[in-house]
């Protein structure tokens, strides 16, 4: 399953939209903590986040082009989400497996 990861700010300013997508997708949102003892965003990433801050949250969702339909990754030039890419990272994040 698809995970991306964001700032609890980023996930608060995006609330509304991810409750939508809960409408059609499967999906889960929590703090990575609950599964792995941290993630750090590097200040360049907090940056392009701009400035939004806090534990680093997990969004676990079916089908990640849905999510790039309604929440895209880079939008007006700020950075909603990481994508994981790491094979091993999604296994040990993904909350469905």
């Amino acid at each position: 399953m698809p995970v991306v990861t964001l700032p609890f700010d980023t996930s608060e300013r995006l609330k509304d939209r991810i409750q939508h997508l809960e409408k059609t997708q499967k999906i889960k949102l929590f703090p990575a903590t609950d599964v792995v003892m941290a993630l750090v965003f590097t200040a360049a990433e907090t940056k392009e986040f701009g400035g939004d801050e806090g534990a680093a949250m997990v969004l676990a969702i079916d089908d990640l082009a849905a999510l790039g339909d309604i929440i895209p990754e880079i939008e007006d030039g700020r950075r909603n989400y990481c994508i994981i890419r790491n094979d091993r990272a999604i296994a040990r994040l993904d909350p469905f497996h």
